[in-house]
């Protein structure tokens, strides 16, 4: 006769809780329901680059002020390769955009909360300025500072940028 020693397994040592569930499947299943809630929260939103507006405005981004939540994207939609978004004012720490003038949309996503002004390159002299707000104003006296600045560059529709400003809160 022989003697078999067979050691009781506990469920833990299985991966199991006393209901026979595996921790792990309910782990990976919550860490991608809360993936997708992070992205779901997410907005897209598309800022047309054209060369004259709804407003028969010349040279202008439409919207040219644009509040979005942080996480958000913007879609940069040039109206012809003569037109790009390059931001030159931006809170700490965020990152500097600069779209391409080749005609073809552009994303950007927006991580960190502030002001950000930009410009289309070859028609910033025209006024060709946007702002857009990412949740709460953050640097609105530094953005206020640089567009100072810059205003001197500016030679026609200076004006726009100072209004885009007052929608800031």
């Amino acid at each position: 006769m022989s003697l078999i020693c067979v050691r009781e397994r506990s469920l833990l040592e299985y991966g199991l809780n006393e209901n026979g569930e595996i921790y792990m499947k309910k782990f990976l299943v919550a860490i991608s329901l809360a993936f997708v809630a992070v992205l779901s929260n997410a907005a897209e939103y598309t800022v047309n680059l054209v060369t004259v507006g709804a407003g028969n405005e010349s040279m202008v981004f439409e919207p040219g002020y644009l509040k979005i939540s942080k996480g958000d994207t913007v879609i940069f939609a040039p109206s012809d390769i003569t037109h790009n978004a390059v931001s030159f004012s931006i809170p700490p720490n965020a990152k500097s955009f600069s779209t391409p003038l080749d005609g073809k949309p552009a994303k950007v996503t927006f991580d960190t909360e502030g002001i950000y002004l930009y410009k289309c390159v070859p028609h910033a002299i025209m006024g060709m300025l946007g702002v857009i707000q990412v949740g709460k104003p953050v640097n609105l006296k530094q953005t206020k500072a640089d567009w100072e600045k810059f205003k001197a560059t500016v030679v026609v529709n200076k004006e726009r940028v100072d209004e885009y400003l007052k929608n800031v809160k």
